[in-house]
């Protein structure tokens, strides 16, 4: 059984430092310097059936009570959520059509060189990153331009987070009408990825600044049938961006524990999120589907938002950010959370 994730930042992190003991610092990196820890504290069991979505969320949650666990937290839920929720995908479908799926899904958990070692070997860190986010898509699939030519893949992707870090960055991109998605396998040297065919900047957002982004634009890029990770990601998107918001909620929860000791309504609204998470999730069992998900959104932030807003005498809650730039985390919006709550209206 993993450990308790209780203390985590203050178990295993330097004085003063954001990276954890003995593990290299910048130079490794934060998220891949604290991975190893995260599988050992079982924060990636809720994909091989482990643990329930629950737990996951709860283990956020006791993350981000830190300051630097916000960022932390907001890797990982990303990689958990988008990379992991994709390959998710691929073992439900396994099991629709193949007779062998059952052996096949342990074969693939169990082969070393399977996508799945990111998740679960310590000893060998492997981080994986998503690329959707495109110049002028306006979080609409059918606008992407990424495209596979004749076994090359071109095209260009604006934000990938932890896409600084990644070792492997999967590329949704538009055939038809469809979005296959690949597996770009990232050089760590960055003598190697400067060239006519890969041009990167990474960069880093006014909050949870430890966290790497990636803007990444491929010219010809060379694609193997190998490097298909799934046929469609089609309808996946409204799930996975539904569980990043949902892991928002369990980020919020974290990092409101020191402030609720002070303030009783920052307090009692935050209780009150915290039963909510408890009663839309306890009944899920396995990974929750896009039509649940949706069932439950917007989920009810906007009361301790509220609450932190009154307490320190702002205006609105967009204006939290000016107390800690992490709160930018919980007012930001994107066309494709707008377009998620017009879909829920529209279902109304």
């Amino acid at each position: 059984m993993a450990e308790s994730p209780e203390n985590l930042i203050l178990k295993y992190s330097s004085p003063g430092s954001s990276y954890p003991k003995d593990t290299g610092g910048e130079e490794t990196g934060f998220y891949r310097s604290w991975k190893p820890i995260l599988i050992k504290e079982g924060f990636y069991d809720f994909l091989f059936g482990l643990s329930s979505y629950l737990d996951f969320q709860k283990k956020l949650s006791i993350l981000a009570e830190e300051p630097v666990g916000v960022s932390l937290a907001l890797s990982c839920m990303v990689e958990v959520n988008v990379a992991g929720g994709i390959l998710l995908q691929k073992n439900c479908l396994l099991n629709e059509n193949l007779d062998f799926a059952s052996e096949c899904s342990e074969n693939q958990f169990q082969t070393p060189a399977s996508l799945w070692e990111g998740f679960r070997n310590p000893k060998h860190t492997i981080i994986y990153a998503v690329g959707v986010s495109e110049p002028g898509w306006e979080g609409k699939l059918r606008k992407l331009s990424s495209n596979l030519e004749n076994g090359f893949l071109s095209g260009t992707k604006s934000f990938i987070t932890n896409g600084g870090e990644a070792d492997v960055i999967f590329w949704v991109t538009k055939q038809g009408l469809t979005n296959p998605v690949y597996q770009v396998k990232r050089e760590r040297e960055i003598a190697r990825r400067t060239n006519s065919v890969w041009k990167e900047e990474t960069f880093f957002t006014e909050f949870t600044k430890e966290v790497s982004h990636l803007k990444l634009s491929l010219c010809e890029y060379s694609i193997t049938d190998k490097d298909l990770v799934l046929e469609n990601y089609g309808n996946l998107g409204m799930e996975l961006r539904l569980k990043e918001l949902l892991s928002l909620v369990s980020l919020l929860i974290g990092k409101t524990k020191k402030i609720s000791f002070e303030y009783q309504t920052v307090a009692k609204e935050r209780e009150k999120l915290m039963e909510w998470r408890e009663s839309f999730l306890s009944d899920c069992q396995g990974n929750p589907s896009g039509d649940f998900l949706l069932s439950g959104f917007p989920y009810p932030t906007d009361a301790l938002l509220l609450a932190l807003t009154s307490v320190w005498n702002l205006s609105t809650p967009k204006e939290l950010s000016s107390i800690d730039p992490d709160y930018q985390l919980f007012v930001w919006e994107d066309s494709f959370t707008n377009y998620l709550v017009q879909k829920k209206n529209r279902n109304l």
